[in-house]
């Protein structure tokens, strides 16, 4: 089976965050398509676990679901080295700092069909509070709390945990600590 042959390209939408691009392409069983796509940069998500063994998540009120989501911290790297834009992002969001520092092996495409974002996953231990934080304005995060491996599996099971990104990084997570 051949790759993919892009015949053009066309940039339809771009802001800080995302490129909507739209290609004229030749699939590999050789028909021409137009493929819509998003160009982001890499993101992170952090797995923080508090002195009791529980997980931090944050609730984030979000634009596209209109709804609150219960979530792991995370975010783009915004041009930094991996570690330093998951600390950044765990301050930003949960408001805490973490001296123990695990990067997971695995590269997750949270949405490989359309988009090149790849992510990594932390686990972040030793947790206290920052001194000063600050939330991105285009964040809305409503409070942070500290959930069981038992609560998690619970949340995933009934639905109440519908993040992609959140549950792979927690499944990831899980299965490195030995909780799932």
């Amino acid at each position: 089976m051949s790759n993919w042959q892009r015949l053009d390209t066309k940039i339809v939408y771009q802001n800080s965050y995302i490129t909507v691009h739209e290609d004229n392409v030749i699939n590999p069983l050789g028909h021409a398509v137009v493929y819509g796509w998003v160009e982001t940069p890499p993101g992170i998500q952090i797995v923080a676990i508090d002195d009791d063994g529980k997980v931090v998540l944050v609730k984030q009120s979000r634009y596209t679901t209109n709804q609150p989501s219960w979530e792991v911290p995370g975010g783009g790297t915004d041009g930094e080295d991996a570690l330093d834009a998951a600390k950044r992002e765990l301050t930003e969001e949960a408001h805490l700092h973490a001296d123990k520092w695990v990067q997971l092996p695995n590269e997750i495409y949270p949405w490989s069909g359309i988009a090149t974002e790849r992510n990594l996953v932390f686990i972040a231990r030793d947790l206290h509070k920052a001194k000063k934080s600050t939330t991105e304005p285009d964040d809305a995060i409503l409070e942070s709390q500290s959930f069981s491996w038992k609560e998690i599996k619970h949340m995933i099971k009934n639905g109440e945990l519908t993040g992609g990104q959140t549950i792979t990084a927690l499944t990831l997570a899980g299965l490195h600590l030995g909780h799932l």
